[in-house]
């Protein structure tokens, strides 16, 4: 874009959110893999990522899998803004994503995250300021970190059982991985040393009969990319928005420390039924369960590393 103001910092002043990269180091993730349904999911994608194309870029359901990650940062800064750093959680629910650019005559394979957690004030705020990513405040709870101690991974959030002007909010675990084993302490199950082995497995999982050498073009580049719906609301009709873009968000990887596989059949989901989180709906195309539904985890796997939010950019601008 041309004629852009300069960005008016309020570092000194109580300023949260930073000037990117991000920087994140001492990351560790674990991912657990659970079937979706590629119709409900397509319809998501439809709901909150093609509008905003307007048949200039257009998004595709891949494969009939999903991915929720919970990841534990211990410092995580700005590289331009220097005010110090902080340790960080996050939760996140991963969709991939076939991206078809008209404009550009370009296909690429990203991942799109349609539910994000995070409990740091900076993080979260950054993350929606730049990218657009939907983050929104949790308690991110994991297991012990001794090897003897299995548990569960818990995101609790303020969560609303029914969409009602009466309906008080509850902060409720929305979503539980309970681990029935004990998880590898420091330097213990390690199977990849290298990051694109790592992301060669997850992807494989992730987009299961989808043709290898797309799972390649994925892993190709120095950085795994990601879209985000990023928008304003107008200030004035409300039903309306200022600004509304899908933006790149994409995660470079500077450390890896470890990884490998876990046994899926030692873990389960459960994903909270309430009305403001319609997350079996959204996915499974199915009517939850009362209370709960339990899912079964296809795929699990955990990894060390540090890494870089980089600049984005815009892929297409409805304003």
């Amino acid at each position: 874009m041309a004629n852009l103001p300069p960005f008016i910092s309020w570092i000194g002043h109580g300023a949260a959110s930073l000037a990117q990269p991000a920087v994140f180091t001492g990351a560790k993730s674990f991912a657990f893999g659970f079937r979706t349904d590629r119709a409900a999911t397509q319809k998501l994608v439809d709901d909150l990522l093609n509008p905003v194309g307007g048949g200039r870029v257009h998004y595709l359901s891949l494969g009939w899998y999903s991915m929720i990650s919970f990841m534990t940062i211990d410092r995580c800064t700005s590289q331009v803004d220097a005010i110090g750093w902080e340790p960080g959680r996050e939760c996140a629910l991963w969709i991939p994503l076939l991206e078809t650019n008209h404009a550009r005559g370009m296909l690429r394979i990203v991942l799109w995250t349609p539910y994000i957690f995070i409990n740091y004030t900076i993080g979260m705020l950054t993350g929606r300021d730049v990218w657009g990513w939907p983050k929104v405040w949790a308690r991110i709870d994991v297991p012990a970190d001794s090897p003897q101690a299995p548990g569960a991974f818990t995101c609790s959030t303020t969560v609303f059982e029914t969409l009602n002007a009466n309906t008080q909010a509850q902060i409720s675990p929305l979503l539980t991985v309970t681990s029935r084993s004990a998880l590898p302490a420091a330097g213990e199950g390690v199977q990849w040393t290298d990051g694109r082995d790592a992301a060669r497995t997850i992807g494989q999982s992730l987009l299961g009969g989808f043709v290898s050498e797309h799972i390649e073009s994925l892993i190709a580049g120095p950085t795994i990319p990601t879209v985000q719906m990023k928008q304003l609301r107008d200030s004035l009709d409300p039903s309306l928005a200022c600004f509304q873009a899908i933006v790149d968000s994409p995660a470079q990887m500077t450390g890896f420390h470890g990884g490998g596989v876990l046994t899926a059949s030692d873990f389960t989901l459960e994903v909270l039924t309430c009305e403001s989180h319609q997350i079996v709906r959204d996915l499974l195309g199915t009517t939850p369960t009362p209370g709960r539904t339990t899912l079964p985890i296809e795929f699990a796997a955990w990894l060390a590393f540090d890494f870089k939010a980089l600049q984005g950019a815009v892929v297409v601008s409805a304003t």
